[in-house]
């Protein structure tokens, strides 16, 4: 489908305000708001708005049948807004549901107008202009995107505000760049140098996380190629064997954890994290179905005793913990029956239809979204992940409905050709 330019430099500058590059964020230490104050941030809201809904309405009709696919998408989004029903904080509620639907209303936007392929190019693009600047402000006086708290000091935050934020975006710019510099020819040697220069700032981050991410993406490029080349059967066998390994591996690190963790200057608390999830687990107990409703419990007098023993603690420091908090366990399954769904796409993207690593880019999305969250609570909310999360998925989705129509007409006309005299 061809887009008008100008349609796609509304789109850039809407991604560019999602990843956070027209709001520079000096070390959260330093100032809690933007460069330009504490006003920049809504008016880049109201931008987004406007622009984003100036789009729905030139393209409504494909809108609404994009979004009528993500089932599970809606059906968990019908979740959140009915949270607000029991929510122990419906201020907080409120707050964070704005942005979420934006995250929702953009996210289908991405999916109707552009190929997988398109998506990562504006992807690369608006992380690119993020990786330079992320270059570039840590170096003029007064060095404020480099943190001076004696915990971080020395380590590079960028324009994201903390080491960890900008360590996770730059591994997603690593990612993308990657994917694309070895499935095109066009500019290979311009998203090679971006490459560099993400890895670069995830090292200046001292992100581990972040590095695991990037080194895990390439060491799983050969095994997407072994699958391509196999028959459904040894596919099978791989994807078990990798599993199998996978379990292998986690356990080893568990019999070894004490060593792993003493070489990495951290304690076995993964500073303070399993202290704080067992908190959170005996406050899931107490309303394990629904949950304490979306954004509804950190604000909220039942997490005063929590945040009594742990100050430091705002949210689970879990993805996945965090929105059985927020949305239950009904929630949660919503969820997964999702996240299923989605890996069983990517894989058969990955065995049927990959030509090039590219194509390999929605499983490898996948995965940092999901190392990410073993630690972080960056999972649901209006934040990059979950955009990158829906759009993929709803892009899946339409990319599978339009196969499955398309083999229907050509099975219906190789039927029809068989009847004709």
């Amino acid at each position: 489908m061809k887009v008008k330019l100008s349609e796609k430099i509304l789109t850039i500058i809407l991604l560019l305000i999602t990843v956070g590059a027209l709001a520079i964020k000096p070390a959260q230490e330093i100032s809690p708001v933007p460069l330009g104050g504490a006003v920049v941030e809504p008016l880049l809201n109201v931008l987004s708005y406007g622009i984003l809904f100036y789009l729905i309405l030139c393209h409504w009709r494909g809108f609404f049948f994009v979004g009528s696919k993500g089932v599970l998408q809606l059906l968990l989004l019908g979740v959140i807004l009915f949270s607000l029903l029991w929510s122990a904080d419906m201020t907080s509620s409120l707050t964070y549901l704005r942005g979420l639907i934006r995250i929702y209303l953009l996210a289908i936007y991405l999916a109707m107008r552009y190929t997988i392929r398109e998506q990562m190019r504006f992807i690369a693009l608006v992380l690119a202009i993020s990786a330079v600047l992320s270059i570039i402000f840590p170096l003029l006086p007064g060095f404020i995107g480099i943190h001076t708290a004696p915990e971080l000091a020395g380590m590079w935050s960028g324009i994201f505000g903390h080491k960890n934020e900008m360590g996770y975006m730059m591994a997603w710019s690593a990612g993308v760049c990657m994917h694309l510099a070895l499935s095109v020819n066009k500019f290979q040697w311009l998203l090679w140098i971006i490459f560099g220069i993400s890895v670069c700032l995830i090292i200046l981050s001292r992100s581990t996380t972040s590095l695991a991410i990037l080194l895990t993406m390439i060491s799983l490029l050969p095994f997407y190629g072994s699958l391509k080349k196999t028959n459904y059967k040894l596919q099978v066998v791989l994807v078990a064997s990798a599993v199998i390994l996978l379990v292998a591996i986690t356990i080893l690190i568990f019999n070894n954890v004490e060593n792993l963790i003493g070489a990495s200057g951290k304690d076995l608390t993964f500073n303070g994290r399993t202290d704080l999830w067992e908190f959170i687990f005996a406050k899931i107990s107490d309303r394990p179905w629904l949950g304490y409703g979306f954004y509804g419990f950190w604000n909220s007098e039942v997490a005063a005793s929590l945040r009594k023993e742990h100050p430091w603690a705002s949210n689970a420091h879990n993805g996945f913990l965090e929105m059985i908090l927020d949305l239950g366990f009904v929630g949660f399954f919503i969820f997964i029956a999702g996240l299923i769904r989605f890996i069983f796409m990517a894989l058969k993207r990955i065995t049927l239809l990959a030509k090039k690593p590219e194509d390999y880019w929605a499983m490898q999305m996948l995965i940092i979204i999901i190392v990410i969250n073993f630690s972080e609570a960056r999972l649901l909310g209006p934040s990059w992940n979950w955009l990158m999360y829906i759009t993929m998925s709803m892009s899946l989705t339409i990319s599978e409905y339009m196969n499955n129509k398309k083999a229907k007409a050509i099975r219906t006309t190789q039927l029809m050709t068989q009847i004709s005299p």
